[in-house]
């Protein structure tokens, strides 16, 4: 028996993806983007997730054009989320070893910073031994790690642009940031085992 045109058409024809939209999708998925957002953030950043969701839907309109429907939405959105949390506790990490973050649930108020403007001597010394710690661990990496790395987790500059001024693509720069980041923490633990040892029990 022939096989018709259309039934040809009907099995070789690719299946494209439904169009899509940041509103539809803000509309119908930002509430399960809360959820997934505080349970992989915590209780300590529940005062930041509004922030957290206005920044997953930020991507998702930036990366909805290359969205194939190769993935479920669900799966893309949950996994855009991941890397958003994931990018914000890295960050805080960073900001807790300078000794820089903010409360929890405190806003920042300039009448506050008005009587005391700069750090106490102590938490100054503090923050200066602590980058003088880091950088020590820094300097004895490779730049193909080490300027990647301060410029992402110390600088704060978005990767696409990190990328760009280092010279490798987007995937390059997330491997040489991983292996930069295992560096970092193995050497910080090992120096922080050293001092463990040297002070009197």
């Amino acid at each position: 028996m022939a096989t018709s045109t259309v039934e040809m058409l009907s099995v070789t024809a690719p299946v494209r993806a439904p169009a899509l939209s940041s509103a539809t999708l803000y509309r119908e998925h930002a509430q399960r983007v809360a959820v997934w957002a505080s349970r992989l953030g915590g209780p300590r950043r529940g005062a930041d997730l509004e922030d957290v969701v206005q920044e997953v839907f930020l991507r998702v309109h930036r990366a909805l054009p290359g969205f194939r429907g190769e993935a479920e939405v669900t799966t893309w959105l949950y996994r855009i989320t991941e890397n958003v949390v994931r990018a914000r506790m890295r960050k805080e990490r960073v900001r807790r070893f300078f000794g820089l973050e903010v409360p929890t649930g405190v806003e920042p108020s300039h009448e506050r910073e008005i009587p005391s403007p700069r750090p106490s001597p102590e938490a100054d010394a503090v923050r200066t031994e602590r980058a003088r710690i880091l950088y020590d661990v820094l300097d004895a990496m490779s730049p193909i790690y080490r300027n990647p790395f301060i410029l992402f987790e110390v600088e704060g500059l978005p990767g696409d642009e990190v990328a760009r001024l280092v010279g490798v693509k987007l995937p390059t720069l997330w491997v040489r940031l991983s292996r930069a980041r295992e560096q970092v923490a193995v050497a910080l633990a090992r120096r922080e085992k050293g001092v463990s040892r040297a002070r009197p029990q």
